[in-house]
């Protein structure tokens, strides 16, 4: 299956992607995502616990399963916003989601001219995403819980293919965090502990994730500042974002003009109609108009 992994991985950069790995889908898991869900780490995110059993076996996924391909598609390094109110630079242009969607049905097409059986995902199923790149030899989990590269540090999607072709295999990268823990250091409420995350502390869980009836708790509200969607915080300071070198970045995923310069009051106050327009094709209109008002209300900054 030699030429089929070439095939996709000159597909893939055609499409953009800018990395490709792949792994056996029968590498062991561990119980390292178990244990996290069972010491309640995942907060009210239900979905985790509910599929844990699938994330663990891919062959709940496609019977039948041999390979599964993992692919990284930049995303922008820079704050684009030039008012207070801060965006996860993953959501400042188009979802990722609509996207990736149809370059993974090429690569799918791809595939399948080999005889391959495919399921496609980028953060839409339940595959350990991060896992099994870390096991392809795309990157390592860095100690902020997110997969990091050498070159082009965390700024990055994954998404996977799942096939049931029997594709050459990459082996895993050593982890190069080294002593560093800038990450830790850098998280606002201390939620980054040996290489994961607790939810139950992240800004990112708080003003994108919880239910819209769900309170962020005092502690973590003391420190939101200006965060008024996600947070970035533990890869601003990851010494491996400063060597992107010359990533490209597609254009779609580029924080729109009206967008950078709109006050979180402006955002707060329009209309429902004007709120829609404005996020129309960005990935923070699934979290919702009454979840970001929210999220505004209780920053620490002048929402002006």
């Amino acid at each position: 299956m030699k030429k089929a992994r070439q095939a996709v991985e000159y597909a893939a950069k055609l499409l953009g992607f800018s990395g490709v790995g792949v792994t056996s889908a029968s590498t062991e898991q561990g119980d390292t995502l178990r244990r996290w869900v069972r010491e309640g780490c995942h907060a009210d995110m239900i979905w985790m616990e509910r599929h844990l059993t699938v994330r663990e076996n891919p062959q709940l996924l496609l019977p039948g399963v041999r390979s599964i391909i993992m692919l990284t598609y930049e995303y922008p390094r820079i704050d684009s916003r030039s008012v207070a109110g801060s965006i996860a630079r993953y959501a400042q242009g188009e979802d990722y989601h609509k996207l990736l969607a149809p370059k993974l049905a090429d690569l799918d097409e791809t595939l399948s001219f080999y005889g391959g059986v495919q399921r496609c995902f980028t953060d839409s199923g339940p595959v350990s995403e991060r896992f099994f790149a870390a096991c392809a030899g795309i990157g390592w989990i860095g100690r902020n819980g997110l997969l990091v590269r050498r070159r082009g540090g965390s700024y990055c999607f994954l998404a996977s293919i799942l096939t049931t072709l029997d594709l050459p295999t990459d082996e895993p990268m050593a982890n190069h965090c080294g002593n560093c823990h800038r990450c830790e250091d850098a998280c606002p409420t201390g939620a980054l502990r040996d290489g994961s995350c607790d939810a139950r502390l992240c800004l990112a869980y708080w003003t994108i994730e919880a239910g819209e009836g769900a309170d962020m708790p005092p502690e973590v509200r003391a420190v939101q500042g200006e965060h008024m969607y996600g947070c970035d915080a533990c890869q601003e300071v990851c010494p491996w974002n400063r060597r992107a070198g010359d990533m490209r970045v597609d254009a779609h995923l580029l924080m729109p003009a009206r967008l950078a310069k709109t006050s979180p009051k402006e955002l707060a106050t329009m209309s429902e109609a004007e709120w829609q327009d404005i996020f129309a094709q960005s990935p923070v209109r699934r979290t919702g108009s009454v979840h970001l008002r929210k999220n505004i209300r209780s920053m620490s900054v002048s929402p002006s």
